[in-house]
């Protein structure tokens, strides 16, 4: 068993980093820096447009409440004053008895009311709902006879009591084929039917229909959508309509981006009256008091005088009718980041302003089991519950690490967690060296082998060692070796997959694997047949240098060999892969590689994957990885959810509460039971298995199979050996194409990447 010096040791001697551009990226930053550049502002949000809040004097204070009810249906869940109403989810199904449900948030409780179907037997379905202020229901149902060998469309609305109050046959204006994407109705009760067909039915307070308006042309490279409708305080419907991509000041063409029409529904007139254009992409939009202004309380929103509310992913923003300023390709004033009130924006279904004046986001999040009410209250910055703040820089953020930072914030009465998402690694590493208050790293896009030598992690070993809540055996065996680099543990990731090359394993004259000259002595070995299928010439480059840049590479002596004979075979071998992609059915590559046509097969072992290729190439089936020097460890390791905690922090014990808090947080059972990605905590992985074998997708062998790569894969943060990879790239395609010959492209390439050794070693 090697030790974690001896694996950082030999993990460095096979690693494929770029010195040269990670330096010269340390060098753009400190110029950046030495200019004067203003530091990103505190975003606590995830990605998109930088969010700037002009004034934190207030604060949105967030109560999180979930409804006993297990049945409760968060997507489609929308408050009336402060009652919030539902279908019951074990209701959706076809058949049975249809409730409307009523949580109050004075009483906490729900209570049910039947609604009763005029249409006798018929078994229908509820299909979308609006909650009027009278406590009224208005409801789609899709229709269907006993022998479900038709289906018709309904319009109805309910009264309080579930009493039908009409119910319209709405199939010809409606559709059987036809997706709907929301209904509502206007303070008159007049109704909007949204489609996503481009059109607007417009209903009578009767449910009798009056016209369609339509909202985007069939002709559009980029369909319009509705990214949200709303009543707004004055009783009228107001829409947000995305469009097709634009561009704003200061953006080129090709920075152009999704961008929202905001509109008025005209009924009178039957048309949609443009309100703003040119806004930014949002999800939603909701008014920005309750119609009842007298009701909202003083740390309200209603006082800000904003007539809607339109939120993203990451932000809510106030807009005004009357606003001048509003700047192009924003969606309003940045009023709060999701991410300062615990919220995961990326599963935020709808935004209310309740009737006692706070705002709530409704959230439902399957995959993380996050499914809940989240009521704002607005509050003095100096009034707010005090926490340490912890910084987390990423630059490939995404809805999972919103989840786990909103689940460490909310479980933690001493800590809040802020995500930076910087634009760019340049902008990431500027940060580091301008020492600005950064805790934790996401490791995931980074050239973690580099910033590790370069000092910017803390090793994490001791804190693994006097943690009561992990050890180190509680992980995968291996996973902390494949993080370990030199004698720093960078961070220990909460998942990861496999990715290798499967084959017959008898055909390999090095048991321990396939060697590079094994590999490209394969075509003179078995003459007719491809090596791989569907490989580019730029992918197989990329996979040959990821495993043997330092057999053309001696980075000690400074000494480099691309103008070797060795090098110009894999330059021959490379020439023989297509220049683009060939797609492939699985069924068609399967009987390629079981004829012999194709020797091997790159894959993710995915559960269920390696019987596939048992079928194919039988009892001799093996993961002999990617070719390298010596045959071993040719496997590629992607984790993620792997934190490092930043040299720099002052926080460094708090930071480590945030990577053990990621490392234990429960998911789902419907997560665990989806083997996306390998748990690296085996209590997790045992969970996920047993569920996965108990399905049949997955053996108790293949699990053996992945486990048995782990300590010798190399792990893949980014194209670490990309600025080789480049010059090669770019130089290559002279030989490919016949202008130049193999001798003159291998020189060029090795007195290029000897430039670049000599000025990285400097």
């Amino acid at each position: 068993m090697k030790t974690k010096k001896e694996k950082g040791d030999r993990k460095g001697r096979r690693r494929c980093g770029s010195r040269l551009l990670l330096w010269w990226m340390l060098l753009a930053a400190l110029c950046l820096t030495a200019c004067g550049r203003d530091s990103i502002p505190d975003q606590g949000s995830l990605p998109g447009d930088p969010v700037v809040l002009a004034d934190r004097e207030w604060v949105y204070v967030p109560e999180v409440i979930t409804v006993a009810d297990e049945a409760a249906d968060y997507e489609r869940m929308q408050p009336v004053g402060n009652v919030f109403f539902y279908v019951p989810l074990q209701e959706e199904e076809q058949g049975g008895e249809k409730q409307i449900c009523r949580y109050s948030l004075e009483e906490g409780n729900v209570t049910r009311v039947s609604l009763h179907w005029p249409e006798g037997g018929e078994t229908w379905d509820v299909g979308k709902r609006f909650f009027a202020k009278d406590q009224s229901a208005y409801l789609t149902a899709n229709v269907y006879p006993a022998d479900y060998s038709s289906m018709k469309r309904f319009l109805c609305r309910f009264d309080p009591a579930g009493n039908c109050l009409f119910s319209r046959d709405i199939t010809e204006q409606a559709g059987r084929d036809v997706s709907l994407r929301g209904l509502i109705a206007d303070s008159q009760g007049r109704i909007c039917l949204f489609l996503d067909n481009g059109e607007i039915c417009l209903f009578t307070g009767e449910g009798e229909y009056q016209s369609s308006v339509r909202y985007g042309s069939e002709e559009d490279m980029t369909p319009a959508q509705i990214n949200g409708f709303c009543e707004g305080a004055d009783g009228r419907i107001y829409v947000c309509i995305g469009r097709e991509s634009a561009s704003f000041p200061g953006e080129s063409s090709e920075e152009a981006r999704l961008c929202c029409t905001l509109a008025q529904v005209d009924f009178e007139n039957a048309r949609l009256c443009e309100v703003a254009d040119g806004l930014s992409d949002v999800r939603g939009i909701c008014a920005a008091g309750y119609a009842d202004e007298s009701s909202a309380g003083e740390s309200g929103i209603a006082d800000a005088a904003y007539d809607l509310l339109l939120y993203d992913d990451t932000a809510v923003y106030g807009y005004r009718f009357d606003s001048q300023n509003t700047k192009p390709g924003s969606a309003g004033e940045a009023l709060f980041a999701w991410m300062d009130c615990d919220v995961n924006g990326y599963s935020v279904s709808g935004l209310y302003p309740l009737k006692d004046g706070r705002l709530c986001a409704v959230v439902s999040d399957w995959t993380n089991d996050d499914r809940a009410i989240v009521a704002l209250r607005r509050t003095r910055g100096e009034e707010a519950p005090e926490r340490e703040n912890l910084v987390l820089a990423t630059v490939n953020a995404d809805s999972g690490l919103a989840s786990t930072a909103v689940k460490f914030n909310r479980g933690s009465s001493r800590y809040h967690l802020s995500v930076k998402a910087y634009g760019s690694l340049t902008e990431l590493y500027t940060a580091i060296l301008a020492k600005e208050p950064v805790d934790l790293i996401d490791l995931s896009g980074l050239n973690v082998r580099e910033l590790a030598a370069k000092g910017f992690f803390e090793d994490l070993t001791p804190y693994l060692e006097q943690s009561e809540r992990l050890l180190a055996s509680d992980f995968v065996e291996g996973i902390l070796d494949v993080y370990t680099f030199g004698d720093i543990l960078t961070g220990i990731p909460r998942e990861f997959s496999i990715q290798t090359v499967v084959g017959d394993a008898s055909m390999l004259e090095n048991s321990a694997g396939l060697t590079l000259d094994e590999l490209l002595a394969a075509g003179s070995r078995y003459p007719g047949t491809e090596t791989f299928e569907g490989m580019t010439r730029e992918q197989m480059m990329q996979y040959l240098m990821m495993f043997n840049e330092d057999s053309f590479i001696d980075r000690a002596a400074g000494v480099c060999h691309f103008d070797s004979e060795r090098f110009r075979k894999v330059l021959e071998y490379v020439g023989l892969f297509a220049e683009e992609p060939k797609d492939a059915a699985q069924g068609d590559e399967d009987t390629r590689l079981r004829e012999g046509k194709v020797l091997f097969a790159v894959t993710e072992l995915y559960p269920g994957a390696f019987r596939r290729y048992q079928k194919v190439f039988g009892e001799d089936t093996a993961c002999i990885g990617f070719p390298t020097e010596d045959g071993r460890g040719g496997h590629i390791l992607s984790g993620s959810g792997a934190f490092a905690i930043a040299a720099v922090s002052e926080h460094k014990e708090s930071a480590w509460s945030f990577v053990e808090d990621s490392l234990t947080q429960e998911r789902s059972e419907l997560y665990e039971s989806i083997l996306i990605q390998y748990p690296t905590v085996k209590k997790r992985l045992d969970r996920s298995v047993d569920a996965a074998v108990e399905r049949n997708e997955l053996t108790r062998e293949e699990l053996q199979t992945v486990l048995e790569l782990v300590p010798d894969a190399t792990p893949l943060f980014s194209l670490e050996n990309e600025e080789v990879v480049r010059i090669i790239n770019e130089e290559a395609p002279a030989y490919y194409s016949g202008q130049k010959g193999l001798e003159d492209v291998s020189h060029t390439i090795q007195n290029r990447v000897q430039l670049y050794v000599n000025e990285s070693s400097r």
